[in-house]
């Protein structure tokens, strides 16, 4: 998926952003910095597999298991593509 931005006005009502999100669930993604989990701090550099995306893509839901398993709620700028869901 691309990182678009689309804008529409329905009814005279004010433009409306709508961005796609930029992972999808099962994707694994890397942490381009330090984030709270559930339990711990997840160091910058860990891999996980996002579970969950929120807000159209405001935050993603991602499961680390290396070097510790937890859960920890992501914004997208803090995360990079490791490989798309099925590939």
């Amino acid at each position: 998926m691309s990182d678009r931005i689309m804008t529409y006005v329905v009814s005279g009502r004010p433009a409306e952003v709508r961005r796609e999100p930029a992972f999808d669930e099962l994707d694994r993604v890397q942490l381009l910095a330090d984030a709270l989990g559930e339990d711990a701090v997840v160091p910058k550099g860990s891999t996980g597999t996002v579970v969950a995306v929120w807000g159209r893509g405001l935050a993603f839901e991602v499961e680390f298991t290396e070097p510790l398993e937890t859960l920890a709620t992501i914004e997208p700028d803090l995360l990079r593509l490791v490989r798309r869901a099925g590939s």
